[in-house]
């Protein structure tokens, strides 16, 4: 039904449905869900299902970051900020709206985001059995929505990690867990919850090599193509010495099934060492970056699943960039976190400095990022507002 409006000495103005439809559409979340409340016809529009998705098209073009401030070493908040920020590079704070603080939310970790989506982990931990219980809570920032507890399970694991990602096939959101148990670091237990479901079901043929489950950010699984993907390495005999070989494994969100994906060929070829390999998501491309002595190297998959589509995509010193590097220092630890839409600014953490690097490579300049708060650089991910729901 086609919306009226009446001014003073004026004719009725119609507004037809499709316009109305897409301006609304437009809206940030925040006035979307003031407009709810102007007529029952409008509540009805926005809360529908392809309305939300129309709306998330459009916002997703205009991408935000969100990070993890840290206000002391037991308080900290989830913060999305526009990415234009960053590029923009002015000198400024992050929002500091209590409600992005994460004590209140019952949850100590941030698993990540989908689709403006929050998924959140918390536990308690029985002294007499020692086993932990562990549970999921679903967040939606932007409409300020929050789930109740779900995906309760006790557990005795040694460590475990969770990811979260979406389905594309089934419009469904999942969260694998992996857990190593406490006899071997060999991650031996995969679960997958799917939401809405409220049931963790045991995922079988993970390949027999661990994970990094005792970093919290550094080898988190990397979201892409309704795929996870994980950095993993095991000790293998080469030539009588013990060499570590990395391999990826990748974890299919529709079929439930993994692969593994081997690193460029010749990325170790001229015998440096290689300090600190991980992968990423650039330009919608999955990435693999190391260190080799004073040299940042990230390679690009430009065919996700192709091994044989991996190419160097960027090479640079640390000298480029404007960091010490001490030879023999293992810990550097440059994180690749995002490039610019047209590709020549990519975003750097420099872990041990707490700090975030803008690199132009193809001008050849670094700045130091000018926001100034105690940010976990290597806990940005990807961000977008939307009004998807939490159950």
């Amino acid at each position: 039904m086609a919306t009226q409006l009446l001014k003073s000495n004026q004719p009725i103005i119609f507004l037809p449905d499709e316009l109305i439809t897409d301006v609304l559409s437009r809206l940030r979340v925040k006035y979307l869900m003031q407009m709810k409340c102007v007529c029952k016809s409008w509540n009805t529009l926005i809360s529908h299902h392809i309305f939300i998705k129309m709306h998330l098209n459009r916002s997703s073009l205009n991408p935000q970051f969100s990070l993890i401030y840290s206000h002391n070493d037991d308080e900290y908040s989830f913060v999305p900020f526009p990415v234009s920020l960053l590029w923009e590079n002015r000198s400024s704070d992050t929002p500091h709206d209590p409600y992005y603080q994460m004590h209140d939310k019952n949850c100590d970790e941030i698993v990540g985001s989908c689709n403006g989506l929050v998924c959140l982990t918390g536990y308690s931990l029985n002294k007499i059995t020692s086993y932990k219980e562990r549970w999921l809570r679903f967040w939606n920032p932007a409409t300020r929505a929050i789930s109740d507890k779900v995906g309760t399970f006790s557990y005795k694991f040694r460590d475990c990690k969770f990811t979260f990602g979406y389905d594309n096939s089934t419009e469904t959101y999942k969260v694998v867990m992996f857990g190593s148990n406490l006899d071997s670091w060999e991650t031996n237990i995969v679960k997958v919850y799917h939401l809405g479901d409220n049931v963790w079901r045991t995922i079988n043929g993970f390949p027999a090599i661990p994970l990094q489950l005792e970093f919290d950010h550094e080898y988190d699984g990397v979201h892409l193509s309704c795929t996870i993907n994980w950095m993993t390495f095991h000790s293998v005999y080469h030539g009588g010495d013990i060499i570590e070989e990395f391999v990826i494994i990748s974890f299919d969100l529709s079929s439930e099934t993994f692969t593994r994906l081997i690193p460029p060929e010749n990325y170790e070829n001229d015998g440096n060492i290689i300090i600190s390999p991980n992968i990423c998501v650039l330009m919608d491309s999955l990435c693999f970056s190391y260190d080799k002595e004073t040299e940042f190297l990230i390679w690009q998959m430009t065919k996700f699943g192709a091994e044989k589509s991996w190419s160097q995509f960027l090479k640079f010193s640390y000298h480029n960039v404007g960091v010490d590097y001490e030879l023999g220092h293992p810990y550097i630890k440059l994180t690749p976190l995002y490039l610019s839409k047209d590709g020549d600014t990519l975003l750097l953490a420099n872990d041990p400095q707490d700090s975030a690097i803008l690199y132009n490579w193809r001008n050849n300049i670094a700045k130091k990022t000018r926001i100034n708060n105690k940010i976990c650089w290597v806990s940005i991910r990807d961000y977008v507002e939307s009004l998807v729901p939490t159950c």
